[in-house]
């Protein structure tokens, strides 16, 4: 059980064994290395774009023109994608461990790096970057295949429930209007 751990471990890339991967970078005409990466949500024309290597999230926002006045830009998400799998000692420890005293066996060990390595979800905060522009928490440099989400804003939400109340208001004055004229 041991030995098939390890072997399964061997056979995950690693930061070392990252050799025949595709990179996801794309060498371009003009403007060098560049790279696919998506924004979707609350965005002017959300979509795949085609950016240079060093694009951060602002500057992909800006791209795709900038936010709409629904966005929330204190909640945006990115996701990417995890080509490698990194483990530092404690974490390998820990797996043993848990093999040796038969609570984890390989076909879970593997379930769980699958869930907890395919991908990340991150999450910044643009709105407190604009408003102070400090250096401490600059916008995240994007990587191929990175998903921008912008998501909705509460006032999007309320101006959805007010629009569906209104449409429900005349609904039922219509009708109580038809059954007056029916008396």
């Amino acid at each position: 059980m041991l030995f098939g751990l390890l072997s399964f471990l061997l056979s995950t890339p690693l930061a070392s064994q990252e050799v025949g991967q595709q990179s996801g970078y794309i060498l371009g005409d003009e403007e060098g290395l560049q790279m696919k990466v998506h924004v979707w949500g609350e965005v002017s024309k959300p979509g795949e774009y085609l950016v240079p290597y060093n694009t951060n999230v602002l500057e992909l926002i800006s791209k795709a023109g900038g936010p709409t006045v629904y966005s929330n830009l204190s909640k945006i998400r990115l996701t990417r994608q995890m080509n490698t799998l990194r483990l530092g000692k404690e974490d390998l420890k820990k797996i043993v461990s848990e093999s040796r005293s038969g609570r984890i066996n390989e076909e879970n060990l593997e379930k769980s790096l699958s869930d907890n390595f395919s991908s990340r979800v991150f999450r910044y905060d643009l709105s407190d970057y604009l408003k102070n522009k400090s250096g401490f928490n600059p916008p995240p440099v994007m990587q191929p295949g990175d998903i921008i989400y912008v998501p909705r804003n509460a006032w999007r939400t309320w101006r959805e429930i007010v629009s569906v109340a209104h449409e429900l208001a005349i609904i039922t004055s219509v009708y109580v209007w038809y059954l007056r004229a029916q008396n």
